[in-house]
């Protein structure tokens, strides 16, 4: 008999997958945000979306190519997937890339809005 559990169906990725992927992540987002800085440089206007993704990318790829994801890490500690799905599934060190992601995020928004960078 074959087991259908969670833990059982997901094949973790090889860790220099994630490593790659993440710096990929970490790319796009350093990209999403140097545009928008650019654009409050130059126009005084910039991307809501690309100002506040461009950071939480950055930070988020920073974690995946440090860390790795969240299910190897569980799984790695051997704890079982089964019952975890969503948010459930983060480990407490992706809820801390998760919160400093979204910080990072609002910090640049608000200093680009507030004119505190980019002119």
């Amino acid at each position: 008999m074959t087991e259908t559990s969670p833990s059982a169906a997901y094949r973790p990725r090889p860790r220099w997958a994630q490593g790659i992927a993440g710096l990929f992540i970490a790319a796009l987002g350093g990209w999403m945000t140097w545009l928008a800085w650019h654009q409050a440089a130059r126009d005084a206007e910039f991307s809501l979306r690309a100002s506040f993704l461009g950071p939480a990318f950055v930070v988020l790829g920073l974690g995946l190519a440090a860390f790795g994801g969240y299910r190897e890490e569980r799984l790695a500690r051997g704890e079982s997937l089964e019952g975890l799905d969503g948010l459930r599934l983060l480990t407490p060190r992706w809820w801390g890339v998760l919160v400093l992601a979204l910080a990072s995020a609002a910090v640049f928004t608000v200093a680009l809005w507030r004119g505190w960078i980019g002119h």
